[in-house]
């Protein structure tokens, strides 16, 4: 991927700024920008454009963009839609470098609105001149308070300057977690609104932010992307290099989610792809704004704990037992602290309960030497990644605060590195102060938890990084034609693929197929082959646990009598024999070419697992080892492959690298491979491999 650094440095902190439909009225759209670059002592410089030419807010306007006589980094275009493909024309002569339309309407709204925007989308692939928009709210640098926005959110103050990159394809939304994080103190770096998107899109501007050595943490809105291959490479950019991503995203449809005739097909909605992606770039998805704003001011901190254990100091039982329920749901430990940091917490409390959480009832708050000394405790003997302390509202009282002040102080002077969490109700200044002092505050301690959660998710994405190194296709590996495949043509693709597929000898009378029998082994199975029949057993066309000759023979002829009654028209290339494989754990492994990713691999347990509950996961191919384990290890009947009631444990490396090595082959083939279904994939004992029994694959048409 090209640096998005520099082609998006004159957009996100730019020396100079035009605006073309510049007015003097300050409401309008034209005057907003000037006026808030003049109050916020914006450094550059600021050229109003206007046909009138004179003076516009104390400044010189020029009559064209052509006439200005500096090169500008961002101009601001404010005029009407019919006037903008012209505008952004002259931009491009004069050199600008970066383009803001807040113009509506183009695809938004109709068929000349399309044109116009297919013009524009042309100048930018044409020409050096990036552009934002149409249709968009613009841009913000919250340091030099550069303007590239019409929003009114202003007047009431300028947002805080901080380390967190806010990127928005929706106007609206972008506008109101900008106002949100201002409210709360949040420190911003830039602010963007992409709109249409007609040049410049939510991954170019996540790349750009990845590379920014001010932004340490991006909160992004999309409703979806034209840049899968972009929006990879930048997500794999921000983790390389330690920046955390939280993402909404919104518009859970099921494009791309043809029940056809596979499994993975019909479960494979487009948000569940979305959903798999950030999994596998260690994005944390969020639901709400406030939820956004939480993970994101706590990862501005910098702070991701290695591990999931956490500590809890509350002055309230009834919490004590909420966080240790939310905690479980977010995945996080709350460990029996170890037994000589309980015996020093009941030395000082004797009345306590100090297993974990430390219920220290609100007694505590009577002593603060006492306090004190149970989070130096905690912070010194309890083998906790994070504390999280729940001291109600007694932020609103002046007194106490006072006093718990110095406690927190003196605690975080000793601890700098350490991750704690207040969860109070606290007065806007006190609340600043604590969080100058790297304390996160958050009143409701289940939003505490879940920004806890987040903060382990990073620290494990960091320290995994990629997904591991990728298995090479054996020699023999071919790409499926583009006909229709019979189970058999699917079993010898995949085993060139490097997959374990069960053998089978194909039968064409009864005596073949009761030889065929013999070479493989009783018992056996027979299945009908043929590339018109694909549910099998639906028709009849399946015999199972077959253990002589005779059944074998009598299977042969039941068979294709079912076959000749309900399918009467089917191409058909014999039976398959195959030894009846028992035991192992079944799975069912699968691909699914994604209208916007390509290849996207599934895997889940067989039976109940994936007809009912629909317990499956997914991955973009190409994906490594250390990336199957963790897919592996989210479905909801993972404990199923560790053995139960008395089963020994299933051979998870061999499963891991089967589903690895379906990633590599659908990758490489990806404009060959509509639908992959390996089902059932049977896994056997640990250390005794793991085999594949059925499959069927679907090839595009040209």
């Amino acid at each position: 991927m090209t640096s998005q650094l520099g082609s998006l440095a004159p957009l996100f902190d730019p020396a100079t700024v035009a605006i073309i439909g510049a007015s003097d009225n300050m409401l309008k759209f034209g005057g907003r920008p000037i006026r808030f670059m003049r109050e916020g002592n914006y450094p550059g410089k600021v050229f109003p454009v206007n046909p009138r030419g004179g003076m516009i807010q104390g400044l010189q306007a020029y009559k064209n963009i052509r006439d200005v006589p500096e090169v500008v980094d961002m101009c601001v275009v404010t005029v009407p839609a019919p006037l903008v493909v012209e505008a952004v024309k002259d931009c491009v002569a004069a050199g600008v470098r970066s383009v803001v339309i807040f113009s509506s309407g183009f695809s938004e709204v109709g068929e000349q609105g399309e044109q116009w925007q297919g013009e524009l989308a042309e100048i930018a692939r044409t020409s050096n001149t990036r552009l934002v928009g149409p249709n968009c709210m613009g841009v913000l640098n919250a340091a030099s308070h550069a303007v590239g926005t019409f929003a009114s959110s202003f007047e009431r103050g300028w947002p805080k300057t901080g380390s967190i990159s806010i990127i928005s394809q929706s106007g609206a939304v972008g506008g109101h977690i900008m106002v949100l994080a201002r409210e709360r103190g949040i420190g911003i770096r830039n602010w963007i609104t992409t709109g249409n998107e007609v040049d410049v899109d939510v991954a170019d501007c996540i790349a750009y932010c990845a590379e920014d050595p001010e932004t340490k943490v991006i909160a992004a809105y999309m409703e979806g992307t034209k840049k899968p291959e972009q929006l990879k490479a930048a997500f794999a950019a921000a983790r390389a290099n330690g920046k955390a991503i939280v993402m909404m995203k919104v518009g859970a449809s099921e494009v791309g989610a043809h029940a056809a005739n596979s499994h993975t097909a019909s479960l494979a909605g487009a948000d569940a792809i979305y959903d798999a992606m950030f999994r596998q770039y260690g994005i944390c998805r969020v639901y709400s704004m406030d939820e956004m704003l939480d993970v994101a001011a706590a990862a501005a901190t910098g702070q991701f704990p290695g591990r999931n254990r956490l500590g809890i100091v509350t002055i309230s039982g009834g919490i004590g037992v909420l966080t240790s329920d939310i905690a479980a749901l977010h995945d996080l430990e709350v460990p029996e602290l170890p037994a000589k940091a309980q015996q020093a917490l009941k030395e000082l409390m004797p009345l306590a309960a100090v297993r974990n959480p430390v219920d220290t009832t609100a007694q505590m708050l009577n002593d603060m030497p006492l306090f004190e000394e149970c989070l130096r405790t905690m912070l010194t003997q309890g083998d906790c990644d994070a504390t999280l302390v729940f001291l109600s509202t007694i932020g609103f009282s002046e007194r106490m605060m006072g006093l718990i002040r110095g406690v927190l102080e003196r605690v975080r002077a000793d601890f700098p590195d350490d991750l704690m969490i207040l969860s109070m109700v606290s007065l806007p200044a006190d609340r600043e102060y604590l969080e100058s002092l790297k304390y996160l505050v958050i009143e409701d301690p289940n939003r505490a938890i879940r920004a806890i959660s987040a903060l382990v998710g990073f620290g494990g994405s960091f320290v995994r990084g990629e997904s591991g190194a990728l298995p090479e296709l054996p020699r023999q590996a071919i790409a499926p034609p583009r006909r229709t495949l019979s189970e058999l043509d699917a079993a010898d693709i995949l085993s060139k693929a490097g997959l374990p597929m069960a053998p089978g000898r194909l039968a064409h009378s009864a005596d073949d197929a009761a030889r065929a029998a013999m070479e493989v082994g009783y018992p056996v199975v027979m299945k009908i082959v043929s590339p018109d029949i694909q549910h099998k057993s639906d028709i009849g066309g399946v015999k199972l646990n077959l253990r002589s000759s005779d059944e074998v023979r009598s299977s042969y002829q039941a068979i294709m009598a079912a076959v000749g009654q309900h399918a009467r028209d089917a191409a058909i290339d014999g039976i398959l024999v195959a030894p009846m494989i028992a035991g192992g754990v079944e799975t069912i492994l699968g691909v699914h070419r994604d209208p916007v990713f390509g290849p996207v691999v599934l895997f889940g347990l067989g039976g109940i697992f994936v007809e009912v509950l629909k317990d499956v996961t997914f991955r973009i191919a190409p994906f490594g080892l250390d990336e199957a384990h963790r897919m592996i290890d989210e479905v909801r009947g993972r404990a199923m492959l560790d053995g139960v009631r008395g089963q020994p444990a299933a051979d998870v490396d061999a499963l891991a690298d089967a589903l690895s090595r379906l990633s590599v082959y659908a990758a490489a083939n990806s404009e060959v491979i509509e639908s992959i279904d390996i089902n059932p994939f049977l896994v056997k004992a640990k250390g005794e491999g793991a085999i594949a029994v059925d499959a069927l694959i679907l090839t595009q048409t040209e």
